[in-house]
């Protein structure tokens, strides 16, 4: 049995009750199957492998509980990785969630030097599809990676990222993607931020030729009428129905690049709290200007042009901070 909360995509949509939250959290502490809980103190490890020495105290490996012959939990200051896979690997996935995540903390959030985040986000690293889909739910085999978000009277209380090893980009698309989802409940961990924003700024954090890919998916739905007005965007509180589905994630990131375009990313966030406590022109007009008129022609405008692809990658790219811990905790020796 598992909670419909907790399904790939909709999990971003939702918020659990606290009740929904201790049951969620059980079914993740008894996740069985090919992904075993991995033991992540190295003097409690019955295995005769021996915690890996690491050359810098940034990332501490130690074997796991499971039964395969290369299986690690990395521990970094934010995350608990656990993969069966090299030594080699497992440094650099654990490097690549700290750079990233610092990258996009410190772009949207302005935070240079944040807290280390309590409780640290899991991530889980299935082998197959048929791991990955045993574990997060039926309909994820189509996605290469899930986000999940628990939130309980303004605080995070769970942050999780599971991914399926065999999809070609996951480590490449799927992994800054949903680092985005979990960096963005920092700043709304009162209240789930909007579907619009939530997917339209992780989607950012893909590359230039998937956005482009997604932005000409936009077009063939706009050719057969499958869009939003900006008033109905705004206003999504669920996952769209499939028909929309390309529109929705074409108009979301559309949106997002022109508040890109017209300010920073802190107005951008501003706007998008501001639009969850009031109608969208009013919250336009705090932040933006009386500027309601140029949002909707812009946006429909947007739909016939690949304008937001030039954002792509650029608000989790490095900065001097997010640099300096790559180079930090970047493995010394390969195995």
């Amino acid at each position: 049995m598992r909670l419909a909360a907790w399904v790939c995509v909709p999990p971003r949509f939702l918020s659990p009750t606290p009740l929904s939250l201790i049951f969620a959290s059980t079914i993740l502490a008894a996740l069985s199957g090919s992904v075993t809980r991995a033991d992540d103190s190295p003097v409690a490890a019955a295995r005769p492998r021996p915690e890996a020495t690491s050359p810098d105290p940034a990332i501490i490996l130690c074997p796991s509980s499971c039964p395969c012959p290369n299986s690690w939990v990395a521990r970094t200051a934010n995350f608990r990785i656990y993969w069966c896979t090299s030594e080699a690997n497992i440094r650099e996935l654990a490097a690549s969630c700290e750079r990233l995540a610092l990258g996009a903390r410190e772009r949207w959030l302005g935070d240079a030097h944040p807290a280390a985040w309590t409780p640290f986000c899991e991530v889980v690293v299935h082998p197959d599809t048929n791991a990955y889909v045993a574990c997060v739910g039926p309909g994820s085999q189509t996605t290469s990676g899930c986000s999940s978000i628990g939130l309980d009277q303004g605080r995070v209380v769970l942050r999780r990222i599971d991914f399926r090893a065999d999809a070609l980009d996951w480590n490449t698309e799927s992994l800054p993607h949903e680092l985005m989802h979990v960096v963005l409940a920092d700043r709304f961990s009162q209240q789930r931020i909007s579907p619009w924003a939530d997917e339209g700024i992780a989607m950012l954090a893909e590359s230039p030729e998937k956005l482009k890919r997604r932005l000409t998916e936009l077009r063939r739905a706009a050719s057969h009428g499958a869009i939003y007005s900006l008033s109905d965007l705004v206003n999504v509180r669920s996952r769209p129905q499939l028909a929309y589905r390309d529109a929705f994630n074409g108009q979301s990131v559309a949106l997002v690049g022109l508040l890109l375009d017209w300010g920073t990313p802190a107005q951008c966030l501003d706007f998008v709290a501001a639009s969850q406590q009031k109608d969208w022109q009013a919250a336009l007009r705090d932040v933006y200007g009386e500027r309601s008129l140029e949002l909707e022609r812009s946006l429909n405008d947007s739909i016939w042009t690949e304008h937001a692809a030039r954002w792509a990658r650029s608000m989790t790219s490095p900065t001097p901070a997010s640099a300096q811990v790559a180079a930090d905790s970047a493995p010394r020796t390969r195995q």
